[in-house]
């Protein structure tokens, strides 16, 4: 098995992380440069070991019972490691059955976790700064009297209410051409599980783009584009999507810079160059 690779955290987003697995101890990074080490006990769980070790001082680090880790980490291949998180756990629409709102995934076909919760939830309790340019525009056109709906709980419920009155959840294994085969999951019908869905079923980001309201389309798009410079470590993004991430993360260059170093492949490298100054310079200020 490859002890190198990429998944991505979800429950909520938080983007790509990556990952040097050698079976008792494990290294995790988001930048691909600084990591965090786990390793097992001999009690068979996993803790944190050493807080932090960075490529340039590696040679200056000792992890106890971990010389294959540290022999990992001095030799790791250049990032990003290909993402390989190809079990994922989709909450249905009610409606049609497809899949809408990716609520986690998985490396290995052991982790696939029964299914308690199938909430989606957008973003961590604390994060409330999500501002949809959809919303505003509505909001302006007709102002809401009393308190205003925070932006983030308006997308939250308009993705959940599509699942309901009873929402399931289907863990998929997702193929090389994109197909996913059906598993179990929560409230799944027997009939899906063994079905296998084309890739075109499957929204290429994390939420379906399609629904009838063209506002509610406006707030998911608003919604990936918020997160573009993390969406943009994934791999496998069409042309047109990887270029619309592009143009949105160029409006939030401090997030583009953290997140740079992960990006596969950039088709614009000119404006993604003038982001990564301009971040630079607010980074300096």
């Amino acid at each position: 098995m490859n002890p190198y690779y990429g998944v991505r955290r979800l429950g909520p987003y938080l983007g790509v992380i990556q990952v040097i697995d050698v079976g008792d101890a494990c290294a995790y990074s988001t930048n691909g440069h600084t990591w965090r080490v786990r390793q097992q006990t001999s009690s068979g769980t996993f803790r944190w070991g050493v807080t932090q070790v960075t490529d340039e001082g590696l040679d200056k680090t000792r992890i106890v019972n971990a010389d294959n880790l540290v022999e990992a980490l001095r030799y790791h291949p250049p990032v990003p490691f290909p993402i390989r998180d190809r079990y994922e756990l989709w909450l249905l629409n009610n409606r049609t059955r497809a899949p809408l709102a990716l609520l986690r995934t998985r490396y290995l076909a052991r982790e696939m976790e029964p299914v308690g919760d199938p909430h989606w939830r957008p973003f961590l309790l604390t994060d409330t700064r999500f501002v949809s340019p959809t919303l505003e525009r509505k909001e302006r056109q007709t102002p809401v009297r009393g308190w205003k709906t925070p932006h983030r709980d308006q997308l939250e419920t308009q993705v959940n209410l599509a699942s309901r009155p009873y929402p399931a959840a289907q863990w998929f294994e997702r193929q090389a051409d994109g197909s996913g085969i059906g598993h179990d999951g929560l409230r799944v019908a027997d009939a899906e599980r063994g079905r296998t869905l084309p890739n075109e079923q499957f929204p290429e980001l994390l939420i379906s783009e399609d629904w009838d309201d063209q506002t509610q389309r406006g707030l998911v798009d608003d919604y990936h584009d918020w997160y573009a410079a993390s969406l943009l470590a994934h791999q496998n993004l069409s042309t047109g999507t990887r270029q619309r991430l592009e143009q949105a993360a160029c409006k939030r260059p401090q997030a583009l810079l953290s997140s740079y170093p992960l990006i596969p492949e950039v088709l614009d490298s000119d404006a993604i160059e003038v982001a990564l100054v301009s971040a630079k310079l607010m980074n300096a200020s």
